[in-house]
C-alpha cells in the first residue's frame, strides 16, 4: 500500500543480498553469464560465482554506467543484468529513458534486475526506479531495501518486486522462514514514521 504496488508481486528476503543470490540461483548456472557494470555492487559477482556462472564486469564512463558498454557485452549465455541504479558507492545512475532504452534493446530472455536500494535518496525528475518496466512485461525485477532511507541494515528486510512468474520461482527457492517476525513488525513500524 505504501508504494503502490501490487502485493502478490512482492517476495520478501533477508536483505536483497539474498534476494540477488535467490535470483542468481533460479536463472543462472554453470555456463551462463551474469552481467553488471565494473562498479557495481560486489553481491552481483558474489552471487554469480557461487552458482557457478561467470560474472562479466561492462566498463564505466567516470564512473558512470555505460549503456552501450554493457549492450556489447550481452552474449547468448547472458542471463541477468544486476543495475544498481542510483549505484553504489558511485552514486550516479540512469536516467527512465535510459533505463527504458536498455530494456528494450536487452534480448528478452535476459532478465533486468534494478537493484533500487537507494532511490529514495534521488530527487532528480529524470529518475525512475523501475516500477513500471517492472509492470510492462515479465523480465525485469525491482529490488528494494529497509537497510538505507530506514536504518534498518542489521535487520536484514529486503524486497523484490517482480512479475508473477519471478515471484513464484523466487518463492520456490527460497527458505521458507527467510525473514524474521520481528525484522518484519520493525519494518511495518518504519514505513509509518
Amino acid at each position: 500500500r505504501r508504494f503502490g504496488l501490487e502485493a502478490e508481486r512482492i517476495v520478501c528476503g533477508n536483505g536483497s543480498d539474498e534476494l540477488i543470490a535467490l535470483l542468481s540461483r533460479a536463472y543462472a548456472g554453470p555456463g551462463d553469464e551474469v552481467l553488471f557494470s565494473r562498479h557495481g555492487f560486489l553481491m552481483y559477482r558474489l552471487s554469480t560465482l557461487a552458482v557457478g556462472a561467470t560474472p562479466r564486469a561492462a566498463p564505466e564512463k567516470d564512473l558512470h554506467t555505460d549503456v552501450e558498454a554493457l549492450l556489447a557485452m550481452v552474449s547468448p549465455r547472458t542471463r541477468i543484468l544486476y543495475l544498481g541504479n542510483p549505484n553504489n558507492p558511485t552514486g550516479s545512475y540512469l536516467t527512465a529513458a535510459e533505463l527504458k532504452e536498455l530494456r528494450r534493446r536487452l534480448p528478452a530472455e535476459v532478465l533486468l534486475v534494478i537493484d533500487a536500494a537507494y532511490a529514495e535518496y534521488v530527487e532528480a525528475p529524470d529518475y525512475d526506479s523501475g516500477e513500471d518496466l517492472v509492470r510492462a512485461g515479465d523480465n525485469v525485477v525491482m529490488l528494494r531495501t529497509f537497510s538505507k532511507i530506514y536504518g534498518l541494515a542489521g535487520l536484514r528486510l529486503g524486497w523484490a518486486y517482480c512479475p508473477p512468474g519471478i515471484a513464484d520461482a523466487l518463492n520456490r527457492v527460497r527458505g521458507p522462514f527467510n525473514t524474521s517476525a520481528q525484522a518484519q513488525a520493525e519494518a511495518l513500524a518504519a514505513l509509518e514514521d
